[in-house]
Parts: C-alpha cells; structure tokens; sequence
C-alpha cells in the first residue's frame, strides 16, 4: 500500500470513500464502515473510528486518531499541521479543527503568509455543535468545548470552556 503513503493519493481514497457510502444509511454500522475502510488514510488510526457521511478532512497523513473516536455530520479538519485526536474524542456537528490562520499583508489577508502550527483533542475531551478549534490549541483530557464557541487558547483537563473566545465555565 505504497500509494497510500503518498498525502495527496490518501486524500483523494478517503473523499472516494466518503462518496461511495453516501448513499448508506446513517447508523452505526454504516459509521463504523466507513470509518474501517478511511483508517488507512491516516497517519495512524486506532479501532472503532466512526464518521458520518459529510465529514470533510484535508491532508489526512497530518492527522493521529485514537481508538474509539466519532466525527459528526459536517466536522472538517483542515490539518496542514499535526493534528491529534485522543481515544474517545467526540465531535460534534458542523465543528472545525484548522492548524492554520492568515496574516495581513499590504493591507489584505488575501496574500498574507499562512501561520499554522498543531492541534492536540486530548483522551475523552468533546468538541460541541459549530464550535472551532484554532491552530496551535491543545484541548485537555476529559475536557468540554461547548457549543458555538471557538478556542484559541488551551484548554485544561477536565474543564468546560464555551464562548468567543472560549474562557472557563466550569472546572470538575
């Protein structure tokens, strides 16, 4: 499976499986299914990865998964660097992770140099409904990132952060 070591052919197998099992219904051994058959794709990939029909994930070789991790309907994961899921991360829907962000240059975004740096999601952390994960963020073990709020700084084991910018709700 040398072709699959190449980040560009990887890509393109997880987008051609993703298509090929749309058409299946959205239960769990559907999830489990797709989730088998991308594992590859990977740079590493743990058991019982589950992944719903529109998840969307660029350079796949950049990414780490754990065992027993679950993307939901509409995650995408833009990983132009590292990034790491834990055993037992749950995404929520329509989430980012994005390893990268744009800089001004001559007054415009458009053509500034790109930053980027990892993600880490550690064991067990869950990442709410339409919320994002900035570049460079690492969310702590256990930890919650609540619905609609976006991280740009780290987040402590067993915390529960929410807003934008996400700051502490609670700490277990």
């Amino acid at each position: 499976m040398k072709l699959l070591n190449n980040p560009v052919f990887s890509d393109l197998i997880f987008r051609g499986v993703m298509l090929i099992t749309s058409v299946l219904p959205e239960l769990t051994p559907t999830l489990k299914l797709r989730g088998f058959l991308v594992r590859k794709c990977f740079n590493s990939c743990g058991k019982n990865f589950q992944l719903t029909k529109d998840v969307r994930v660029n350079q796949c070789k950049n990414i780490d998964i754990g065992n027993d991790v679950f993307l939901s309907a509409g995650v995408w994961v833009l990983a132009s660097e590292k990034v790491v899921f834990g055993d037992g991360v749950m995404m929520g829907p329509y989430s980012i992770i994005i390893t990268g962000d744009h800089t001004r240059d001559n007054g415009s975004f458009r053509f500034g140099k790109a930053v980027r740096a990892p993600i880490v999601l550690g064991r067990g952390s869950w990442i709410g409904a339409h919320s994002v994960v900035a570049k460079g963020v690492t969310i702590g073990n256990g930890a919650v990132l609540a619905a609609c709020s976006v991280a740009t700084k780290n987040v402590p084991e067993m915390a529960v952060y929410g807003g934008v910018p996400a700051k502490l709700i609670r700490q277990d």
